[in-house]
């Protein structure tokens, strides 16, 4: 090999270690320093037409503090998806696809919710973010110092998995603080209520899940539940 040739494989090795450096760098910063969007949420003028976004969770029930958060994404983005996330290899109390029709039942009660899309994912929910064409996935939270601990192997899965099983460029995690008004709801709450409650469960869901639809919560929660 000539000098000048191994000049030249010497500074494409140079350039890539500093490139891969900087992503790496850039990685551990996201991870430790995550995007975060806080309440009170911007207002959006205009949609930005031809994004979409996904919001994954479990809602293992959906409620309240789901539909406000899908509702904001939908006055800012011109298709939003709610993913619900599901293991093949667990056994669920309600289904994912139990939890599906609900959610979208709620959704049609919800103004400028009717377009939200219901989808049900096993797997990498990242794999489903790129095959849809997501610009960003969102995740709920109450705030970072709440939520961070538990959403940080979540979302470290979520940058480093695209690039070493995807071998593709991770999308954006952003979090999305809830409405402080409904950030005491949870959805382990509403299954300790619907297994718990010494009062008449449905009665206890209005201030929770949509009033039409506390009805059906208490009852697809009460199964198996004890005596």
């Amino acid at each position: 090999m000539s000098v000048g040739s191994f000049d030249v494989v010497t500074a494409s090795l140079s350039l890539f270690t500093t490139a891969f450096v900087v992503a790496v760098a850039y990685f551990i910063c996201r991870i430790y320093q995550p995007q975060v969007v806080t309440y009170p949420w911007e207002v959006a003028s205009t949609k930005e037409d031809e994004k979409t976004v996904v919001l994954a969770g479990s809602y293992n029930p959906p409620h309240n503090g789901h539909l406000a958060m899908l509702q904001y994404l939908a006055t800012k983005y011109d298709k939003v998806i709610a993913v619900i996330g599901f293991n093949r290899n667990k056994t669920y109390l309600v289904t994912p696809q139990e939890r599906e029709a609900l959610l979208c039942d709620m959704l049609q009660q919800m103004d400028g919710c009717k377009t939200v899309e219901v989808k049900v994912v096993e797997g990498y929910i990242w794999r489903y973010a790129h095959r849809v064409g997501a610009s960003i996935l969102f995740r709920g939270i109450r705030s970072w110092i709440k939520d961070g601990s538990e959403e940080r192997v979540l979302h470290t899965q979520n940058i480093w998995g695209p690039i070493l099983l995807g071998r593709i460029w991770p999308i954006p995690t952003v979090y999305l603080e809830g409405k402080p008004e409904y950030n005491h709801i949870s959805s382990t709450l509403i299954r300790n209520i619907c297994h718990g409650a010494q009062e008449d469960p449905p009665t206890v869901l209005n201030e929770l899940v949509p009033k039409v639809v506390a009805e059906r919560v208490a009852q697809l929660y009460t199964r198996g539940a004890p005596p």
